[in-house]
């Protein structure tokens, strides 16, 4: 009994060494995003979130980076007059180029949305816009439904998370912690298919 209790033990401690290590490393990595400097690409996508994220992908709607724009996953409430005037937008420029989803409520539900936008679109190239730390799960979940799209991304600095001070914040590491942890499942879950 005392024998399985070890190794019992033991199990737990490797196995929380090796997700606080990833962990850090993933900090890192999200801490420092890196937007490609390709920008150019047949559609842009928005996963909902934070104004940094739309304001990004406006700006590069804007910048002629992509020919339309998708804000994925859109609270069913919000008007594309009340987005509109949120954003600062044109009338001009919703109407021509700016599709609002209303069917995500979470991250693979962005995923199935914007891979029907997309092939409804013929986009075989797609900018993936969101905060840094949403992304790697992001570009896992997409590449699921659109294995065949290419899906550059853009990350953006969390306008509503401290990511470099994240032991500092108890709701910061449970945000970081908590999307880490989606993250490698949604990986073991990409492998498995």
């Amino acid at each position: 009994m005392l024998v399985n209790l070890k190794g019992l033990l033991a199990a737990a401690f490797l196995f929380s060494c090796l997700w606080f290590g990833a962990f850090l490393t993933f900090i890192h990595d999200v801490n420092m995003p890196d937007p490609t400097s390709e920008h150019m690409a047949g559609g842009i996508v928005i996963l909902t979130g934070t104004p940094a994220r739309l304001d990004a992908g406006f700006r590069l709607l804007k910048d002629g980076a992509g020919e339309r724009l998708l804000i994925s996953g859109v609270n069913s409430k919000v008007t594309r007059e009340t987005l509109r005037q949120a954003m600062g937008q044109s009338t001009e420029l919703m109407d021509c180029c700016v599709d609002l989803g209303r069917l995500a409520r979470n991250t693979e539900g962005n995923a199935f949305e914007t891979s029907l936008w997309a092939r409804s679109h013929n986009f075989q190239s797609l900018l993936i816009v969101t905060s840094a730390y949403h992304m790697p799960r992001s570009l896992v979940e997409l590449k699921r439904h659109m294995p065949d799209v290419k899906l550059i991304a853009y990350p953006v600095v969390s306008d509503t998370l401290d990511i470099q001070e994240w032991w500092k914040s108890p709701h910061t590491l449970v945000v970081v912690a908590g999307e880490f942890s989606k993250y490698i499942f949604s990986l073991i879950r990409a492998r498995l298919e």
